[in-house]
């Protein structure tokens, strides 16, 4: 188990694909507890009475929210608690470091003489096109998601020309 987390030895394509599919697994529990921080969030701003939950009006609580959405904000700011921030770095913790793990291991099998700076480059790429598919909805960002589903596509199916993976 221990060598799946560790930042040595190459693996092939085809194992990169399987670690990313697995990385989404891992990150199962963030998602249920996001959906369990809203759920609970949902619950006490709309008031919903757990014992009548047929009482529940939608409408109402979308005129609510539609009336004062900087009261919607406050109330969802104030209820982010430090423990749902913990619980939420802590579950995902293991997913980016087996997701760091994985892409090291690859660029290792693929340019083993330069893979640190090879991996730092990417890194750097990985964020910078983040950044910019979220900040700039417009051609700039599509070109960086794009570079970056390329990157992807070219680890997965690039040969490494390497018989034996040890990682």
């Amino acid at each position: 188990m221990n060598k799946y987390f560790q930042f040595k030895g190459t693996i092939s394509g085809t194992t990169y694909f399987l670690r990313t599919l697995f990385s989404v697994i891992l990150s199962i529990p963030t998602l249920i507890i996001v959906f369990a921080f809203f759920g609970i969030f949902a619950i006490e701003y709309a008031e919903i009475d757990m014992q009548n939950p047929e009482g529940f009006d939608q409408l109402a609580f979308e005129e609510k929210i539609q009336n004062n959405p900087d009261d919607f904000f406050e109330a969802l700011k104030s209820s982010l608690t430090p423990f749902w921030i913990i619980s939420i770095i802590f579950s995902l913790i293991p997913v980016i470091w087996f997701g760091l793990a994985s892409y090291y291991k690859r660029v290792s099998a693929l340019f083993y003489e330069n893979r640190l700076n090879v991996f730092t480059g990417l890194i750097l790429f990985e964020i910078i096109s983040d950044f910019m598919g979220i900040k700039f909805d417009n051609w700039l960002g599509t070109v960086f998601i794009v570079g970056s589903l390329l990157i992807f596509v070219f680890m997965i199916f690039k040969e490494s020309g390497i018989e034996e993976h040890e990682g």
